[in-house]
């Protein structure tokens, strides 16, 4: 799957994802060519702002113990990601993809 194809995926889904639409997306993004990320950055950027929102909205109140893994490792993925490839891509927005079970739960206090 290209950049392309995920870009329109995410555009036929609400604003807010699901929690496993918001999983499948970063499995996807997870295994692009380096090459498409290198020529269409823009798109990459746009798909990951469309995570976020979607993530700090409400997808982070689905985070359990089974899931968390998964957006532990896209959080570091996305990281190194963006460091290698100078993306631009906002601490913040990164960081949205760090929360884990126990932060939930202090937020929650």
């Amino acid at each position: 799957m290209n950049l392309q194809e995920i870009k329109n995926k995410v555009l036929s889904l609400p604003t807010i994802m699901n929690l496993a639409d918001e999983l499948l997306i970063i499995d996807e993004l997870m295994t692009i060519d380096v090459n498409d990320l290198i020529e269409n950055q823009d798109i990459f950027k746009s798909i990951i702002d469309a995570l976020e929102l979607s993530h700090i909205d409400s997808g982070f109140m689905e985070l359990t113990e089974e899931n968390e893994s998964s957006f532990i490792n896209f959080y570091k993925w996305l990281n190194k990601t963006n460091n290698k490839f100078n993306l631009g891509i906002n601490a913040n927005t990164i960081d949205s993809f760090s929360l884990t079970v126990e932060d939930v739960k202090k937020m929650m206090l």
